[in-house]
């Protein structure tokens, strides 16, 4: 599992389609986030969910980076400036 900060550059919903068709942005159900981190733009995508939806421009985040049974998962949390253990 590795962790890092980041501070979001910007909140967005992502284009999603189902059976090839692109969704109304208000069918979708994922959210998106450009988060700086080191130096670089690092692009999220993931479903929205009561945390995540409250993230918001310019708040400094927690990106979690893990694989559990052969898959990759990414997550992101509100940063809340406490040390994790």
């Amino acid at each position: 599992m590795k962790e890092v900060l980041g501070k979001v550059i910007k909140v967005y919903i992502p284009n999603q389609y189902k059976n090839g068709s692109l969704l109304d942005v208000m069918d979708r159900t994922n959210i998106g986030f450009k988060v700086m981190v080191n130096n670089e733009i690092k692009n999220i995508e993931l479903e929205a969910n009561e945390f995540n939806a409250k993230i918001m421009k310019d708040d400094t985040v927690l990106i979690i980076d893990k694989d559990v049974s052969g898959k990759h998962f990414t997550d992101i949390e509100l940063y809340d400036g406490e040390e994790n253990e």
